[in-house]
C-alpha cells in the first residue's frame, strides 16, 4: 500500500443525542410516578376497589418502563459523517450496528440548510444533483448550523486542497 492508496480526512465526526437524563434522573422521574401511584392505590384498596388500584399501579409500572426504554434506545444511536478523498461516507448506527450507509462524492456535494427566522436551521441536507441526504438530526439549531458551517468548510478545503495539488 503506498501514500497514493490512504485516503486524506478531511472531515469526521460522531453525532449523538443529547443525554438530558442521567440513570440517577430516570430513577427520580421512576420513583415520581411509582410513589403516587402506590399511595392512591393503597387507598383504593383501603376502599375496598382492588381492581383499580392493579391497574393505576399496572399503567405507572408501564410508563416508568417505557420512559427507560426509550432513554436507553436514543443512548445507542449515532451517527458518523466522515469526508474522505474518495467519498464523504454518512453511517447511521443503533445498538453497535450500522443500519445505514450513505456513500457521495464529493466533487459535486453541496451543504444546503433550511433555516427559520424564529427557530433557526431546522435541518442539514447534502445534495448531490437531485438526491438529498439529511445530517444532524439530532443536533440543536445552534449545533446544526455549526455542524453545516464546518461541514461546508471541509468540503471547500478538499476541493481547493485537489486544485493546488493537481497544479
Amino acid at each position: 500500500m503506498s501514500a497514493a492508496d490512504i485516503d486524506r480526512i478531511w472531515f469526521d465526526a460522531r453525532i449523538a443525542p443529547n443525554q438530558a437524563m442521567s440513570r440517577r434522573g430516570l430513577a427520580l422521574i421512576g420513583a415520581g410516578l411509582l410513589a403516587p401511584a402506590a399511595i392512591f392505590s393503597g387507598f383504593m384498596i383501603f376502599m375496598e376497589a382492588w381492581p383499580a388500584s392493579l391497574f393505576l399501579c399496572g399503567e405507572a409500572l408501564l410508563a416508568v418502563i417505557a420512559l427507560y426504554w426509550c432513554a436507553k434506545r436514543l443512548s445507542e444511536q449515532w451517527e458518523c459523517v466522515r469526508l474522505t478523498d474518495n467519498a464523504l461516507i454518512v453511517e447511521s448506527w443503533d445498538q453497535g450496528r450500522v443500519v445505514a450507509t450513505e456513500r457521495i462524492d464529493p466533487t459535486w456535494a453541496h451543504v444546503e440548510r433550511r433555516i427559520d427566522r424564529d427557530y433557526g436551521c431546522q435541518a442539514v441536507f447534502v445534495r448531490v444533483r437531485r438526491r438529498y441526504v439529511r445530517l444532524a438530526a439530532a443536533l440543536s439549531p445552534p449545533e446544526r448550523a455549526a455542524f453545516a458551517q464546518a461541514l461546508e468548510n471541509a468540503l471547500h478545503q478538499r476541493k481547493t486542497g485537489f486544485a493546488r495539488s493537481a497544479a
